[in-house]
């Protein structure tokens, strides 16, 4: 019953997608000002099947390059790091959100539009790759 809910929510979430056991659901990019260099896409990463699945890369399409990143804070001190792998372990749900897990878009080709969508191709371990369309939309959009 819960994988039929899944799908059924899956399939009217607009962005959102699902490729065997994993689920993409919100998926976004805060609307920037033109001229920023760097953008951050986030979104909800489900693993409803039995095994863990690794995210190990994503691409994005009309930027030069794409990383997993973490933003922390210690000691008062804010950092971000790159990130090699995200484990989903079966039944995980794991958040890509302001302030912590997020996937860094570097050097746009063409500036963000509010309305439009970037198609963010993630990359897993085993080869799988899921391809989503991120919103953009302002940050106060439901985030």
């Amino acid at each position: 019953m819960n994988r039929i809910c899944t799908l059924a929510t899956l399939l009217f979430m607009p962005g959102a997608a699902l490729a065997g056991d994993l689920s993409v659901s919100d998926p976004f990019v805060p609307l920037a000002p033109p001229g920023v260099m760097a953008h951050a896409a986030y979104f909800t990463l489900t693993n409803t099947g039995s095994s863990a699945r690794q995210l190990v890369g994503v691409n994005a399409k009309g930027y030069a390059m794409a990383h997993i990143h973490r933003s922390e804070v210690t000691d008062g001190v804010a950092a971000m790091s790159s990130v090699d792998e995200v484990t989903i372990s079966p039944g995980q749900t794991v958040t890509f959100s302001h302030g912590g897990l997020h996937v860094m878009l570097m050097h746009p080709s063409v500036p963000l539009v509010q309305g439009d969508t970037i198609a963010l191709s993630l990359q897993f371990a085993n080869g799988e790759t899921l391809t989503v369309s991120a919103d953009i939309r302002r940050r106060d959009h439901g985030s």
